[in-house]
């Protein structure tokens, strides 16, 4: 921190009392009452002005955190006006508000985000003059705190992107309101320090073998991590798929949902990029696919009972375990650069299988959903890599997983309303046959 005129750092200086021009930090509306107040050196000499009015009376460190950064500010910008118009946080307020009634589900995150990573530094800035410098600096907490261990790179990261973001819509939203801004300060500005990016995870074709023919893996799951390998459909695409998004007289799947299992839990929106696509169904998947389809009568879901997402990851270890699967990459829990494979993995795997087999990269990227073509570019590297001992991609599938199938008893709970109700009785069904999850 910066010492002025050669003294001892600043340590801010506060006051609880009264404001009556003070504006509700929930509603945005006026609403007289106490705050915190923070002492400055302004042009016209020192004196006291409003802290951000979310910081409540008991949080005196946050108020005097607060307090310094206003004061750097006044000191960068000794000629500002006399009261701020709106805060920075009274505007991220706002801003957050307005992307939640569009529908967008990761605003609960960027909330909580903007709060623990960014505001209590420029919360109580006035948006229409935040600087550059103002950014620079919380940058350097930012990495600071990546640096002690106390904040993960990639969280500082989207904490970045969020302000960069909301700078953005400062000067070009498409409401009118909150265009508050001629320029965006954000520009130009480095963000956070990017750590060592942890290796994907895939599955050898062989050990994708082990794994759907162990006995110990359940039927159920070597249906479903069939199809994701296969598909490389991400988890929430395949728990919206219906049959019919299943066309067999193209050999087709229409992706164009995915249901969101964490943060908004059953509620159906587009796939992550915003991007339907329609990819072939590869030809070892056919006969799967088709008795299936013949089993549900081609109605419903096609996996009917979707299991949650974190016990997706925990099965997919347990039973490659119980597979005989040892390579221990694939287990690396809490290494600094490789990380233990999860259920989404099983997609890295069916698009690293295409990159491998040689099929044209702006294929894959179409049949992935990826929004860049770098994103695809990173599974083309790493298949690079790989020799002719690596195994013959998108092997056959066994008859074992059909072998469910040639009776009345299905491979997924059915009915196929996907209901609570028929959800139970499939889990009755399978606990019935000895196959409990």
């Amino acid at each position: 921190m910066t010492t002025p005129k050669g003294g001892r750092p600043a340590t801010g200086s506060v006051k609880w009392r009264h404001n009556p021009d003070r504006v509700d930090p929930v509603t945005g509306k006026p609403a007289p009452g106490m705050q915190w107040w923070g002492r400055v050196t302004k042009a016209n000499g020192r004196g006291f002005v409003p802290l951000d009015p979310s910081i409540l009376e008991h949080e005196r460190d946050a108020a005097l955190a607060c307090a310094v950064e206003t004061a750097a500010w006044y000191r960068d910008n000794p000629t500002t006006v006399k009261t701020v118009r709106e805060t920075v946080s009274e505007y991220a307020r706002r801003w957050c508000d307005w992307r939640e009634s569009r529908g967008m589900v990761c605003v609960k995150d960027d909330r909580a985000r903007l709060k623990n990573h960014v505001l209590e530094g420029v919360g109580a800035l006035d948006i229409r003059a935040v600087t550059r410098r103002d950014l620079e600096r919380l940058v350097e907490r930012l990495d600071e705190r990546i640096t002690k261990g106390d904040l993960g790179w990639k969280v500082a990261m989207m904490a970045w992107g969020n302000v960069t973001r909301m700078l953005k819509d400062a000067c070009s939203a498409k409401r009118l309101d909150l265009r508050v801004r001629a320029d965006d300060p954000s520009k130009d500005v480095q963000g956070p320090e990017r750590g060592d990016k942890k290796e994907k995870q895939y599955l050898w074709p062989v050990e994708f073998l082990a794994l759907i023919t162990s006995p110990k893996t359940p039927p159920r799951w070597r249906v479903l991590f069939a199809l994701a390998v296969y598909t490389y459909a991400r988890a929430g695409e395949i728990a919206a798929l219906t049959w019919d998004d299943v066309t067999f007289e193209t050999n087709t799947i229409h992706i164009h949902a995915s249901v969101d299992r964490v943060r908004r839990k059953g509620h159906v929106s587009s796939t992550k990029t915003g991007v339907s696509r329609r990819i072939p169904i590869e030809a070892e998947l056919l006969p799967l696919l088709a008795a299936m389809h013949a089993t549900a009568k081609g109605k419903g879901k096609v996996i009917t009972a979707m299991p949650s997402a974190g016990m997706l990851s925990r099965k997919l270890r347990r039973y490659l375990g119980k597979a005989g699967v040892r390579r221990a990459e694939l287990f690396a829990a809490g290494d600094p650069t490789r990380k233990a494979i999860t259920f989404h993995d099983l997609r890295a795997t069916g698009i690293t299988w295409m990159a491998a087999r040689g099929d044209d990269p702006l294929r894959i990227k179409q049949r992935a959903g990826h929004a860049s073509f770098s994103t695809t570019e990173g599974y083309i590297r790493e298949a690079e890599n790989l020799g002719a001992s690596f195994g013959e991609v998108f092997p056959a599938l066994p008859e074992v997983l059909l072998e469910p199938l040639g009776g009345l008893a299905p491979v997924w709970p059915v009915p196929n309303s996907g209901s609570p109700s028929s959800q139970k009785q499939g889990v009755l069904w399978w606990a019935q046959q000895g196959l409990n999850l």
